[in-house]
């Protein structure tokens, strides 16, 4: 006589997850050393706030699952039914859930993404500033140590999270450690350059580093710091367009002395933008012109050989759509 045992199944769900989902990879090592059989669903929706029907999974057969959620306008994009154990989480459902203290302690489990070829993880948590568009000072706190390089490598190249590394008092010792061990390396959520000296920049220059290093230019009360820090960095490195800074706007933004302004400063710099909108530039009566802009500076090809004005004439043959888009970025 043969017994039959039910191998007990978890789902996972990534909603919105861009590149592989720290989160979901910790709770399938956990599992799977349950001997649970754990399976990912990628539902892979954008962070555009569009139209979006709502996607049910039905969950029987499986006696866990999770979802995770990193997008808020995907916060109600989901409902299972047919199983009693659900957890939602991530920045986009709720900035005070988290994993069990057993489950984030665990490796990440890179099989459940396998086409993916780097390796993942935060060296530090938290951010010293609090600029009114983030959430990571309320999610993480203040600046603190959270992994070792040893624990986050798993593959040829790693792509660290850190909100802000520079701030971390010991990131120099962290630095001279990826340097030492010439680890392919990028910092993707980028670095503060009002924290920028000597001693880091040179550090920074030396990594074995993937891309362009990414740093921010939020505000436009920053430009005269940004511009010191910028000069100090350029001693370093100093490849044209080697680096490259995150713009955020918003419509409360005036456009041509604040956005554009800042732009234009990349171009003049011959740093690369990255246009970062706020949602709200979605509603807005300029919208048209916000995803125009984003289109240019976004393609680093476009904007490093043509004018925003150019780009419009290759972009559309719609005449009123250029006109008015190009009258917006050059109006005084």
């Amino acid at each position: 006589m043969f017994i039959v045992v039910k191998m007990k199944r978890v789902l996972l769900i990534d909603v919105d997850s861009k590149i592989p989902n720290i989160a979901l990879m910790k709770v399938s090592t956990y599992y799977k050393s349950k001997g649970y059989v754990v399976e990912l669903k990628k539902l892979n929706h954008s962070y555009y706030p569009k139209e979006k029907n709502q996607c049910l999974i039905d969950g029987k057969g499986y006696d866990k699952i999770f979802v995770s959620i990193i997008f808020k306008i995907n916060r109600n994009i989901v409902r299972v039914i047919n199983c009693k154990d659900v957890m939602i989480g991530g920045v986009g459902y709720c900035l005070h859930t988290d994993l069990p203290k057993e489950i984030k302690v665990c490796e990440n489990d890179y099989s459940i993404y396998p086409d993916n070829d780097c390796s993942y993880g935060f060296l530090t948590r938290g951010c010293i500033r609090n600029c009114y568009f983030c959430v990571v000072p309320e999610k993480e706190g203040m600046i603190h140590k959270d992994n070792n390089i040893k624990d986050i490598v798993r593959h040829k190249k790693v792509k660290f999270m850190d909100n802000n590394i520079l701030a971390y008092k010991g990131h120099k010792e962290l630095l001279q450690e990826l340097i030492n061990k010439k680890i392919r390396c990028q910092f993707n959520q980028g670095l503060d350059i009002r924290l920028i000296n000597d001693q880091n920049a040179e550090l920074l220059s030396k990594l074995n580093y993937m891309g362009e290093y990414i740093f921010a230019f939020d505000s436009i009360q920053d430009e005269e710091q940004v511009t010191k820090k910028l000069k100090l960095i350029k001693k370093y490195i100093k490849k044209d367009w080697k680096l490259k800074f995150y713009i955020y706007c918003n419509p409360d933004m005036n456009i041509k002395d604040d956005v554009v302004y800042r732009v234009d400063w990349c171009k003049r710099n011959k740093v690369l933008p990255y246009l970062m909108r706020d949602q709200s530039c979605w509603n807005n009566k300029n919208r048209d012109f916000y995803i125009d802009l984003c289109a240019w500076c976004n393609q680093v090809s476009f904007f490093k050989k043509i004018t925003f004005s150019q780009f419009m004439e290759k972009r559309t043959k719609n005449i009123t759509r250029i006109s008015k888009s190009v009258k917006i970025y050059t109006r005084v």
